[in-house]
C-alpha cells in the first residue's frame, strides 16, 4: 500500500503543536454501519416501487476510508445521500443506518462535501477559510481562530496559494485540485466525526486526485474521522489508500470489504482472476458495467450473477459478522455521542450568525463586480443617455408626455436591469445551500444579512443614477423633489431586487411584461380591465413608485399652452403674404383650471390622468410592504426548497 503520508512532505504540511492548535487533538471516533439498507421511489407510470438501493449491509470504522464505486447509475450518489441523511421524503428508506450501533440524526455528527465546489470566487483561499472558521468555531478568541485557519491551510497544502483568489469568470483562480482541497478543508472546521464526499476527484487528473485522497486519508487516520466517498475509476496509487471498498451494480452489492487483496481473492473464487498488471477497480468495473450490452435481459442476467454470488459467499457472511460485532462493541447513548462531537445544533446564536454573514456578504459585494458594480456602470451610462435625450426639458405643454416617458423609462429600465446581478446571486446561493445542508446557520440569518447588505448598495445605485439624470433632464427643480425622486426610486429598485432573487429563475419574461402593461403608462389606470387592475395593478410595485414620481414631478409646475393666431393674408399670383398675425387665444392639450391664463398646472395633468387620489405616504407604505412580502416569500422558498448540491 502506498504511503499516504508522503503528501505531508511534498506539500510542506505542518501540524501545529502550540496549545492553541485546535486540530491536534483527536477525539474518540464513530463507527458508521448500515443494515439491509434500501431506498425506493414510486414509478409514476407503473405506480410500483422502484428500488434504487436494495439489501446493502456494511460498516466503516473511525480512521478508515470507504470508497463506493460502480458504473454510472449504480447508485453511488444515492447510497451516499441515504447514509448521510440527505434524501428527501419523495422516496422511502428501508433498513437502518447506525452510528456506534444506534440510530441517530446523521447531520448532527457529519459533514457533506458535494461534487461541485460551491465557493465565492472573488475571495482568497485565506478569506474563504477564515469565514468558515468564524461561522463554525464557537470560540471568541481571535488568536485561536487565526490558528485554526493556519492549521487548515497547512493541513491541506494550501499555504502557498492562501492569498490567491479562488477564481471566477473574470479572475483566474487556483487549480481544480486546490479547489477540491479547499472545499474539504472548510467542511472540517467543526471537526465532524463522519465526512461524506461525493466524487472528490471529479474533473481532476490522476496526480491531483492522488493528492486530494492522500489528504483525506491522512486526516482520517490522525483525527479519527470516518470517511465515506464515492469515486470513479481511481488510479492504482489512489485505490491503495482505501481501507474498504463497496462495489455497486444497479443499487445492489457486488463486493464489500477490505481493499488489501481480499477483493482479488473474492473475484477469483467466483471465476474472475484479476491479472497482476490490470488496475483492480478497472477490471471489476469492466465486469459489472452493462451499459453497452444493448440487450436488457442479458444485462439483468449479468448483474444478477454477481449479486447472487455475493449473497451466498463466505465473504459476505464474514462482512456481516464484522458489522454485528462493530455495533455491539460501539453502542453508545446519545449523551456520549454529544460529548464526542460537541452537541448542539448551531455554533452561534441568530444575531451572531447575522453579524458574520453580513460582514461576509459585504466583502463579497465590494469585491464581486457581478453583484452591484456592473449595474452601477450600466445605470450611470443610462443616466447620461437619458439626460442628453430629454435634455433640459422646458415647461412647454409639449414636454408633458416627455416627462411621463422619462419617468417611465427610469423606473422600467432600472428595475428590470436588476437581473444583471443574478450570476452573482446564484454563486452566493450555491454557497448557502452547501452551508445550510451542513447546519452552519439558520435560513433567517441568511435572509436578514442579504437584506442588510443589498439595501445600501441599491441606494448607491439610485443616487448614482439620479444625480446626473435628474438635472440633465431638467425635472422639477425643487430640492425636496430631488430627494423624493431618489427615495422612491430606491424603494422601487429594492422591491425589484427582492422580486429578482425570488422569481427571476422561474418566469422572468412573463413577470416583466405583466408589470409593464399594468403599471399605468401604456394603459391609463381608469381604462385597465377590472381583473388586471385588482389582480396585478395594485400589487405592482411599479404602480406605486410611478404614481409617487408623477406627483413629485408635476405638482408645482406650470405649463404654457400653445397660442392660436389670427392672420391677415394677401394673395398675389401664386404668392401668399401674411400682413398681420394676432394671438386670439390658446390651445391647451390638458384641460386647464385657469383657461384664461393660457396655462395649465401640474395638478391639472394629474387630474387628467386620474392620479388625484395619490398619496406619498400610501405609496411608501405599499412599497415597504411589498419588500417585506417578497423577502418573506424568499425566506419561505429557501426553507421549503430542497438544495441541489
Amino acid at each position: 500500500m502506498a504511503d499516504y503520508r508522503t503528501f505531508v512532505v511534498s506539500d510542506a504540511i505542518q501540524t501545529s503543536n502550540t496549545p492553541e492548535s485546535t486540530l491536534e487533538y483527536a477525539a474518540p471516533g464513530l463507527t458508521l454501519s448500515w443494515k439491509d439498507l434500501g431506498y425506493s421511489i414510486t414509478d409514476r407510470k407503473t405506480k410500483t416501487n422502484k428500488f434504487l438501493l436494495e439489501g446493502l449491509t456494511g460498516s466503516v470504522r473511525a480512521g478508515e476510508v470507504l470508497a463506493v464505486m460502480g458504473p454510472s447509475g449504480a447508485g453511488k450518489s444515492t447510497f451516499l445521500d441515504v447514509v448521510a441523511g440527505r434524501k428527501s421524503n419523495l422516496g422511502t428508506m428501508h433498513g437502518q443506518v447506525l452510528l456506534n450501533g444506534t440510530e441517530r440524526p446523521m447531520k448532527k455528527y457529519s459533514s457533506y462535501v458535494a461534487q461541485d465546489d460551491s465557493l465565492i470566487g472573488c475571495f482568497t483561499v485565506r478569506e474563504t477559510v477564515t469565514f468558515a472558521v468564524e461561522l463554525n468555531l464557537p470560540t471568541t478568541s481571535k488568536k485561536i481562530r487565526d490558528q485554526r485557519v493556519q492549521d487548515l491551510l497547512s493541513e491541506f497544502g494550501l499555504v502557498k496559494c492562501a492569498d490567491s483568489a479562488v477564481g471566477d469568470p473574470f479572475v483566474r483562480g487556483i487549480s481544480g485540485g486546490e479547489k477540491r482541497r479547499l472545499s474539504i478543508a472548510i467542511q472540517l472546521v467543526k471537526q465532524p466525526k463522519v465526512i461524506y464526499l461525493d466524487e472528490p476527484t471529479s474533473g481532476l487528473d490522476s496526480a491531483a486526485s492522488f493528492k486530494v485522497m492522500q489528504a483525506i486519508k491522512d486526516l482520517a487516520v490522525r483525527k479519527n474521522i470516518t470517511v465515506v466517498c464515492s469515486i470513479h475509476q481511481p488510479s492504482p496509487s489512489t485505490y491503495n489508500l482505501f481501507d474498504k471498498v463497496l462495489f455497486l451494480a444497479r443499487g445492489q452489492t457486488v463486493y464489500f470489504g477490505k481493499s488489501n487483496g481480499a477483493e482479488t481473492e473474492y473475484f477469483k473464487s467466483i471465476g474472475y482472476v484479476i491479472p497482476i498488471h490490470i488496475n483492480i477497480p478497472d477490471f471489476i468495473l469492466d465486469q459489472i458495467n452493462v451499459d453497452f450490452l444493448g440487450d436488457e435481459e442479458q444485462a439483468k442476467t449479468n448483474i444478477n450473477y454477481f449479486v447472487e454470488k455475493w449473497k451466498f459467499s463466505t465473504f459476505r457472511n464474514d462482512a456481516n459478522k464484522e458489522v454485528e460485532l462493530d455495533n455491539l462493541k460501539r453502542q453508545s447513548p446519545e449523551s456520549e455521542l454529544d460529548v464526542i462531537v460537541g452537541g448542539g445544533d448551531y455554533t452561534h446564536g441568530f444575531f451572531k450568525q447575522v453579524e458574520i454573514l453580513t460582514r461576509r456578504n459585504l466583502k463579497n459585494a465590494l469585491k464581486n463586480i457581478l453583484l452591484f458594480w456592473v449595474r452601477m456602470a450600466m445605470y450611470l451610462a443610462m443616466a447620461i443617455l437619458m439626460g442628453t435625450t430629454w435634455l433640459r426639458m422646458s415647461t412647454n405643454q409639449n414636454t408633458v408626455q416627455d416627462r411621463f416617458s422619462a419617468i417611465f423609462f427610469t423606473i422600467a429600465f432600472l428595475a428590470f436591469m436588476s437581473v444583471a446581478g443574478i450570476p452573482g446571486v446564484l454563486e452566493e446561493r450555491s454557497v448557502f445551500y452547501r452551508e445550510r445542508m451542513n447546519r452552519t446557520y439558520r435560513v433567517g440569518a441568511y435572509v436578514v444579512a442579504n437584506m442588510l447588505v443589498s439595501m445600501p448598495f441599491v441606494l448607491l445605485i439610485a443616487v448614482g443614477f439620479t444625480i446626473p439624470a435628474y438635472w440633465l433632464m431638467g425635472m422639477n427643480p425643487g430640492a425636496s423633489n430631488f430627494f423624493i425622486f431618489t427615495a422612491y426610486l430606491w424603494l422601487a429598485l429594492y422591491v425589484a431586487e427582492s422580486v429578482v432573487i425570488l422569481l427571476a429563475a422561474i418566469f422572468p419574461i412573463f413577470v416583466a411584461a405583466l408589470t409593464l402593461v399594468t403599471q399605468g403608462y401604456f394603459v391609463r389606470r381608469q381604462n385597465i380591465p377590472a381583473f388586471w387592475k385588482y389582480a396585478f395593478h395594485y400589487w405592482n410595485y411599479q404602480k406605486w413608485s410611478w404614481e409617487a414620481l408623477i406627483a413629485n414631478e408635476f405638482i408645482g409646475l406650470t405649463f404654457q399652452c400653445s397660442p392660436i393666431y389670427s392672420e391677415v393674408e394677401t394673395v398675389s399670383g401664386n404668392v401668399t403674404t401674411i400682413l398681420n398675425s394676432t394671438i386670439v387665444g390658446c390651445y391647451c392639450s390638458i384641460p386647464s383650471s385657469t383657461p384664461d391664463s393660457c396655462t395649465f398646472s401640474g395638478e391639472d395633468v394629474i387630474a387628467e390622468y386620474g392620479y388625484t387620489d395619490h398619496s406619498y405616504f400610501k405609496s411608501a407604505i405599499c412599497l415597504v410592504a411589498l419588500i417585506v412580502f417578497f423577502r418573506l416569500c424568499f425566506y419561505a422558498t429557501l426553507r421549503l426548497k430542497k438544495p441541489k448540491v
